[in-house]
């Protein structure tokens, strides 16, 4: 099924708008776009705390709020921006140095993750790994992050007993004018919760000594964040595109060219590929010869790498490179595949990151996901290699979705007409409408605030309540608890969090932390990559077990061998992986696998189901090697978990409306009883479900 969609432009400011020091600052011959100048304006001044700029993809968003510096200067209005992924921060860096030459920006821009702050601690030998933070802060204008380090400087994580709650976090509250959160909504639930606590926090112990702006970009935004905010008192504002089919010069700027979306009803990318790789693929390049640029993203890393296999040496034969892209992929790898012909990804690059392509090929696995990945086609009329400029001549998408899905779209339902006409032309905002129908809405775990986020908000009161500083803090630790009930509408467990705490209990420790732990850590060589040291890689020995061709190696042997590569070992043995491997490739088949418990369920009581709690006993009932003594390690290790007898996994997506890629398994039980298993911050979530469905899980959900 064949659609085509109208390009985009975006509205240009009146230069008669413009303030004066913006107009002062402009290179020669730049037009901003009006939702650029209305982010400036909103950030610069007005009572809005928090705005959201929510402009079209490739309309600049990343330059709306780089403005206020660039205009006042880094020394004057220093920005935190933080990205949800190291490659779309690599991506910022590279832009804004283009931006700063541009522009003649007055600003030191630094990257800073947790490799870097691992150098720097080392290197500088500083006893604190707050105070390598705030060397990095005080002495850059623009700080290029991810929220995961923002998440632990607020919560107070790099803090010392007996230090005061602001110890590093009234540092960074102090330093900053300007946060920046880019690509947000790809966030569920707990890290929402994580944000909103800051921000109340920074608003709470920064009082009117100087105002914040914190500044989200995103073309979706969360609705639970809106919701949040809306109850949280922070003044909010959000900042719109103006877009039309059409336009002249003066008035408006096209962001996205004329597309051909063809919806296939094939929701695997591999079986598509193979399919479709001499009559579709492979033409559309040699065809375009050298005008054409592509790329294939795919929901999984073992999928991309089977395509790549498949494709490389038929695309080698007609002179035409073939570059990876994935999470598993080295630094070096990911760097070339940009300049590659075809690009074969996952998540790592549909998040933000700018592609100069004309042709694209993409599975997803919900309505975010699709527009997200469709996003990344039609931004630019060409390429650059060597030097020299290539123009595209058409573009064009290919989506690959479920029948169900194409069915959805394409045929009417009660007499409605379909959401999409086959042949049919329309701008996109009509389309991406039709999609967001289409797809059935998935959870947003709105009570995981009321459940298990509530534990980020009372370790940060608890912070303000210890002996030496509970008095000076006692009023604002009143009045921010006051805050977070509001916002998240509830009432904090403190007793719920002091057993916890107590007991150091594994679930605490997840519930705490930002993107969740890894419970199946194992480390790995990779012989394909190019450079040694990037040939050593942290692993989840679930996905290499069902899609891996592994050979065993020992831990000395592993670890010998990146010493070799001249690797600290640290970054492997802070994990505690359970195995190590040499890698052989991807599998030609996935690998199904379940896990074992070592329990008796019929003598568990009900309230041991459909709860997360720290469980052992659990081995892995698959083929892989040296499996005898990883499952010995893992049978005795702690791990948060949440059991469902009774329950198949795809069942209990579909009744919760979980999201696909929710990773559920299937478990059966000493005395042989199966259901689903849920480990890590899966486990926390989905309790967080359970307990407002009536959902039996072996001994039936409380309902509350």
């Amino acid at each position: 099924m064949k659609i085509t969609t109208l390009p985009v432009y975006s509205k240009l400011a009146d230069e008669a708008n413009i303030p004066l020091k913006v107009r002062g600052k402009l290179p020669t011959g730049w037009r901003l776009s009006q939702h650029q100048v209305e982010t400036y304006n909103a950030l610069i001044g007005g009572e809005h705390e928090v705005v959201f700029n929510t402009a079209m993809t490739g309309d600049g968003k990343s330059l709306a709020a780089q403005l206020p510096m660039i205009v006042k200067g880094g020394v004057w209005w220093k920005t935190l921006a933080l990205y949800p992924t190291n490659e779309l921060i690599e991506d910022q860096r590279v832009n804004f140095e283009k931006t700063k030459d541009r522009w003649a920006v007055d600003a030191l821009p630094e990257i800073l993750n947790g490799a870097t702050l691992d150098q720097m601690v080392e290197e500088d030998k500083y006893t604190r790994r707050g105070d390598a933070l705030m060397r990095v802060f005080k002495n850059n204008d623009l700080v290029l992050s991810n929220p995961d380090i923002f998440h632990y400087i607020m919560h107070q994580f790099y803090n010392y007993q007996n230090d005061a709650p602001d110890r590093y976090s009234g540092e960074l509250t102090q330093m900053f004018s300007q946060l920046t959160f880019d690509e947000f909504h790809i966030f569920e639930a707990p890290q929402i919760v994580s944000v909103l606590n800051a921000l109340l926090f920074m608003h709470a112990i920064g009082g009117s000594v100087r105002p914040h702006k914190f500044l989200f970009l995103s073309a979706t935004p969360n609705e639970l964040m809106l919701a949040y905010l809306r109850n949280s008192g922070l003044e909010t504002r959000e900042v719109k595109g103006e877009y039309a089919t059409e336009g002249g010069e003066n008035e408006w700027r096209r962001i996205l060219h004329q597309a051909e979306i063809n919806i296939e009803s094939e929701p695997r990318a591999e079986a598509w590929v193979e399919q479709h790789l001499d009559d579709v693929i492979l033409p559309f390049f040699v065809n375009r010869r050298p005008n054409a640029k592509g790329a294939i993203i795919v929901n999984s890393v073992a999928s991309a790498y089977r395509i790549f296999n498949r494709i490389k040496p038929i695309f080698e034969r007609h002179h035409l490179t073939v570059e990876l892209n994935t999470g598993m992929t080295g630094r070096s790898r990911r760097k070339d595949s940009y300049d590659a012909d075809l690009l074969i990804g996952t998540s790592t690059v549909d998040v933000g990151v700018d592609f100069q392509i004309n042709f694209l090929v993409f599975e997803s696995h919900d309505a975010g996901s699709f527009l997200q990945r469709l996003g990344r086609l039609g931004r630019h009329n060409g390429y650059e290699r060597n030097g020299q400029t290539y123009h595209f001549q058409d573009y064009v998408a290919y989506a690959l979705v479920p029948d169900w899905i194409a069915a959805r779209l394409f045929k009417s339902k009660e007499g409605e007409p379909a959401l999409l006409i086959e042949g049919a032309t329309l701008d996109r905002r009509q389309f991406n409408g039709a999609i967001q129908t289409a797809y059935p809405p998935v959870t947003s775990f709105e009570h995981y605030a009321r459940t298990w986020g509530q534990m980020q908000s009372i370790r940060i009161l608890q912070g303000m309540s210890s002996k030496p500083i509970r008095d000076e803090y006692k009023e604002t630790r009143e009045r921010l608890q006051k805050r977070y009930e509001g916002a998240f509408g509830l009432k904090f467990y403190f007793s719920k969090y002091a057993a916890l705490f107590k007991d150091q209990s594994p679930v605490l420790k997840e519930a705490l932390s930002f993107r969740g732990g890894d419970e199946f850590p194992c480390c790995v060589i990779d012989p394909d990559e190019k450079h040694e040291p990037e040939q050593f890689k942290n692993a989840d020995l679930l996905r290499l077990v069902a899609n891996s061709n592994l050979e065993s190696l020992s831990k000395e042997a592993f670890y010998a061998a990146a010493r070799q590569a001249g690797l600290k070992v640290a970054q492997f043995e802070d994990r505690e992986p359970l195995g190590f491997f040499r890698l052989h490739g991807v599998s030609d088949e996935r690998q199904n696998f379940k896990f074992f418990l070592d329990e008796n369920l019929m003598a568990w009581d009900a309230n041991e189901f459909g709860v997360a709690k720290a469980r052992h006993k659990f081995t892995l009932d698959a083929d892989f090697p040296d499996r005898v003594d990883i499952n010995n390690r893992l049978y005795q290790r702690e791990l948060p978990t949440l059991l469902c007898a009774g329950q198949p996994p795809l069942e209990m997506k579909r009744r919760l409306r979980l999201p696909l890629l929710f990773p559920l398994f299937e478990f059966v039980s000493r005395d042989g009883r199966t259901g689903t298993v849920a480990f890590g911050r899966t486990a926390l979530m989905l309790e967080s479900s359970l307990l407002f469905r009536s959902l039996p899980c072996g001994g039936g959900a409380v309902i509350i």
